[in-house]
């Protein structure tokens, strides 16, 4: 069984172009949807930083500095962000991804006190060991506290 429709329109083609024109402005890949998700992840980002500050999770500073946003091509849709700090394994268990220990390597270290007291700088070999590390999360929250923005930010963009 078939179904044929015949339809009659004036100005056809006017009509076929701006059914594209919409669909090109809320295409995942449209200019607009990209600098509403750059937004989107400039927000998490700066929030994480910002997050990370307040909880006292600086020693050395890798964990702040690994911060960024990338963008990818997902399977199924035409753009996506991924948000994160990429190449510090810590910071996965410190947002709770992951379990809660890591494996530390064993490694040489310099020490200079022992005790609370200054010694002449001394080379201490540590052996393998595994680290429990208590999930103190700060990508999450940054998401929560700004998640409505967000949405807003890619609304807007679908209408653009």
């Amino acid at each position: 069984m078939s179904v044929t429709v015949n339809v009659r329109a004036k100005n056809l083609n006017r009509i076929v172009k701006r059914i594209r024109e919409y669909s090109e402005a809320v295409s995942p890949q449209s200019p607009a949807m990209r600098r509403a998700l750059t937004r989107a992840a400039l927000l998490i980002v700066n929030q994480a930083k910002l997050n990370i500050r307040k909880k006292g999770l600086i020693d050395t500073g890798r964990l702040i500095n690994s911060m960024r946003f990338e963008f990818y091509k997902p399977e199924n849709t035409g753009m996506g962000v991924r948000i994160g700090s990429f190449g510090v394994p810590y910071a996965a268990v410190w947002e709770g991804l992951m379990g809660r220990s890591i494996r530390i390597r064993a490694h040489v270290r310099t020490i200079h006190m022992a005790f609370g007291k200054q010694i002449p700088a001394r080379a201490v070999a540590i052996r393998a060991h595994e680290r429990t590390i208590e999930p103190r999360p700060f990508l999450k929250p940054a998401y929560e506290t700004h998640k409505y923005k967000i949405t807003a930010l890619i609304q807007e963009a679908t209408r653009a």
